[in-house]
């Protein structure tokens, strides 16, 4: 999808957090799930089965949260190493390796050289950075906090779907509602996931849809043998 407004700058960061984002609702309806469902299925107590779920959206989030500023924080502290990297390599001739790799792109050499004489002039390291490793300035470091927070307080929000579900039904509809809701779910952060990236929505509902079914069923096969 193609977003000619104006502000199509800020839309496509906030789709790709929103992508981000839909990932970890999934991962939590689909962790928690499979747990309700599992403990369910054993005709665990309601107390018994909330206080699994809780603790497993409680890791799950704490996880997903982690892993985000993990992933955040390195991804910057390596784009920052490349960037040192380039600002040392450049140094002895910024422009003369500038116009050759737009002379590689096409531009005759001396088209190149002016290009590269004005970005260089500009601003050196931004100019070689942005030319040949693809990376714009750096952004704070602070982001990978709000990052994690995001990521935890999605799968948290995924979590509480199932069991939510779980404590509102009577105790003879828990398990099989709980499995429609769920799959519901799923298909529809499918389309949503489809809609931010272009793929074709049928695809990516399905691969949820059989995903998490196949994940609530493996949670009462293992119930049932831990029963036994």
């Amino acid at each position: 999808m193609k977003w000619s407004r104006p502000d199509a700058a800020l839309f496509e960061a906030w789709r790709g957090r929103a992508r981000e984002s839909i990932l970890e609702v999934n991962d939590g309806i689909v962790s928690a799930a499979g747990i309700a469902e599992g403990f369910a299925s054993v005709g665990a107590s309601l107390r018994t089965l909330l206080l699994a779920g809780t603790s497993v959206t409680l890791a799950g989030g704490l996880a997903a949260a982690g892993a985000r500023y993990t992933e955040v924080r390195t991804e910057w502290e390596m784009n920052r190493a490349l960037i040192e990297a380039e600002r040392a390599s450049i140094l002895a001739d910024p422009e003369g390796e500038l116009a050759e790799i737009y002379e590689a792109k096409g531009l005759d050499a001396q088209l190149a050289q002016r290009v590269a004489r004005a970005l260089t002039d500009r601003d050196p390291v931004a100019a070689h950075t942005d030319a040949e490793l693809r990376l714009d300035a750096l952004g704070p470091t602070s982001g990978a906090l709000p990052a994690a927070v995001t990521a935890g307080l999605s799968y948290g929000v995924g979590a509480l779907l199932p069991l939510a579900a779980m404590y509102l039904l009577p105790l003879g509809e828990r398990m099989p509602i709980t499995f429609l809701i769920v799959l519901v779910a799923l298909g529809l952060t499918g389309w949503f996931a489809a809609w931010l990236t272009d793929l074709p929505a049928i695809r990516l509902m399905r691969r949820n849809v059989l995903l998490g079914a196949a994940t609530m069923v493996i949670g009462v096969l293992i119930g049932k043998a831990v029963r036994l």
